[in-house]
Order: structure tokens, then sequence, then C-alpha cells
């Protein structure tokens, strides 16, 4: 059912205010978000501030051309959908996805006074058969998560101008989008895996595999394995073998050590064994080292 935004607008506005500041931020100039087989981000504008001083921060109803990207640092804002009538509250620490074309309100909801928030316009030249690589609505992080800085750099970089400013830019924003794909995790078991990881490194000289997480942590094997890849990319055997490998080139690098002895250090059958494990991983051979 098609909602009304003006009408919801107006019964979002506090009654007695006398008068209302509402921020328009109009992108229909820009180009359309997506094209055929996907091209280079483009960043059209970013924000970094304080609300203080204005008097009822509303945004919309509007349309935009392009993603944009909203992380709240101080007080709680609202997003109403208002084609489907979602209606998403955004918390300090959590970062917004508004999608093209979506008809939408974001306002401030609580005292300008002590709001602080940074917005990134950008489109992320993905190719129109890609919403597998779009975030979620809200994602939400830590106070110890680098977001805040990422998008303080962002703004940094997007009105300083430089000789690598627009590739650095493009990168950190690269960066912050990824972070976003990143699936929320389930805490029990980010904690689980965590724990098996730790074994891993603890057992590395002993090559651990999926059975023996298996056996230690009373997990099937098929299991094990779905979380590593859900959560690390990677299977647990590809896991081991990449830190070995990493071992392998610091042993090789800082203790001058022979491919023979790293391998044997290491747990390795044959140097042979060791250095089809470590191609692999790094793209040359130990000797090379």
């Amino acid at each position: 059912m098609q909602i009304d935004c003006v009408v919801l607008y107006q019964k979002m506005r506090v009654e007695t205010m006398v008068k209302s500041t509402v921020f328009m931020h109009d992108r229909n100039a820009l180009p359309p978000v997506w094209e055929a087989g996907g091209r280079g981000p483009r960043i059209h504008f970013i924000n970094y501030h304080s609300l203080a001083g204005i008097e009822q921060p509303v945004w919309g109803p509007r349309r935009l051309a392009d993603f944009e990207l909203i992380l709240s640092l101080c007080g709680e804002f609202e997003f109403l959908h208002c084609g489907t009538g979602e209606r998403v509250r955004q918390r300090p620490g959590e970062v917004l996805l508004i999608r093209p074309g979506e008809p939408h309100i974001y306002r401030l909801d609580g005292d300008p006074e002590h709001a602080f928030f940074s917005c990134i316009h950008w489109d992320p030249g993905l190719p129109a058969d890609g919403p597998e690589f779009l975030p979620p609505r809200l994602s939400a992080f830590s106070s110890e998560h680098a977001m805040p800085e990422l998008f303080h750099r962002a703004y940094r970089l997007f009105h300083r101008p430089g000789r690598r400013s627009e590739a650095l830019l493009a990168g950190v924003v690269r960066l912050i989008w990824l972070y976003l794909l990143e699936p929320p995790g389930d805490v029990a078991e980010d904690e689980r895996l965590k724990e098996m990881v730790h074994f891993l490194e603890q057992h590395l000289p002993e090559h651990p595999t999926r059975l023996v997480l298996s056996r230690h942590f009373h997990l099937t094997p098929q299991r094990i394995n779905a979380l590593f890849k859900e959560k690390l990319g990677m299977s647990p055997g590809e896991y081991v073998h990449r830190r070995l490998a990493e071992r392998g080139y610091a042993l090789l690098h800082e203790e001058q050590l022979s491919v023979k002895e790293t391998a044997a250090r290491l747990g390795f059958s044959s140097p042979f064994y060791f250095s089809r494990v470590f191609r692999k991983v790094f793209g040359m051979p130990p000797s090379a080292i």
C-alpha cells in the first residue's frame, strides 16, 4: 500500500515549533547508478558535521539518484520508506544505507545541539545484476571499530585536492563498503570460531584438520567447514596452510633458514610439500625469498 510521504512528514513535525529548517540534498542531476558490466566508483559528496543550530533537521520527502551512507556519531535518527512503510531507527555507531530511487524521509529524533553525523553520496559502479553486493539497510559497529575514522578520512580527502586524493578516497570508501558487506555475526558462533582459530594457532606444526576440530569442539566437520567459509572465506585446511606459509616466510626471511630447515620446523613431511603449499599461498617458491 502506497504511503503519502507528505502526510507522514507533517505528522512527524513538532507541533510547537515556530519555524522548521528542512535540509534537502537534491541529487536528481546526477547520472544513474547502475551501468552494465560495472566500473570504478564515483564519490559525489561527503559531509561530516554537527547539527547544532538546526531547528528541525529533516531530509525529504525525497528520492536519491545515488547511494547514501549515513553514519550516526551522536544522536538517534529515523528512516521512513514512503513506499513500503519500512521504518528504521538509527543509533550512534550505526551506518544506514539509502538506495537510489527509494522515496523516503530521514530525520533526527532528538536535540540537534548534541547530534553529529556523516554522509557519503556515491556510485559504487556495480553491475545492474549485482544485488548480492549491496549491504543491509542498517549495520552496527562497536565503539572500537575504525568506521568513524574511515568516514572522517573520506571527508578530509574529498575536500582536500591532491595528486592522489581521488584514488585514496575511492579506496577508503570501498573499504567502508566492504565492512558493510560483512554479514552480522552470531555472538556465540563468533566466540566458537575464535576458540577454534586459537586452537589451530596453538597446534599449527601438527597441521590440524577439520576432523581434529570436530573431535575437540563437538561439531560436525561439515558445520566447521561451513563456519570457516562463512566467516573467514576459507576452509580450516586453507587457513592452516596460509598460516604455515606465513610462518615459513618469516623463518626464511628473518632467521635465514633453508627451505629444508623451514619445512622441518613447521612439521612438513618434505621440503617439496612445503614448497607446494608456499607457492599456492604466495605465488612463488620459497627459494625466491
